[in-house]
């Protein structure tokens, strides 16, 4: 019985930590695609869309803090037993 409590928190810590990778990635994906965005709006000269880039980096910003806390939390789970 114990070693299948075992197996489940495993899979579940696992999951978790795949679940923060993925998100790590995405985020990491839409930070390139908006750089590229903004190197392309430079390029045209547009100069209006200042305070866009302004909010389009804050929110780049907090979706990167929710994938490293995501990502901190399966690590921390994953080692927690190894911690104690």
């Amino acid at each position: 019985m114990l070693n299948h409590l075992d197996r489940y928190v495993t899979t579940a810590r696992r999951c978790g930590t795949r679940l923060g990778l993925i998100l790590t990635r995405w985020v990491l994906a839409l930070v390139v695609t908006a750089e590229e965005q903004c190197k392309r709006a430079r390029a045209s000269g547009d100069r209006g869309s200042e305070s866009v880039e302004k909010a389009v980096l804050v929110a780049i910003g907090l979706a990167v803090a929710i994938g490293l806390a995501f990502a901190i939390r399966a690590a921390v789970q994953n080692y927690q037993g190894q911690i104690k």
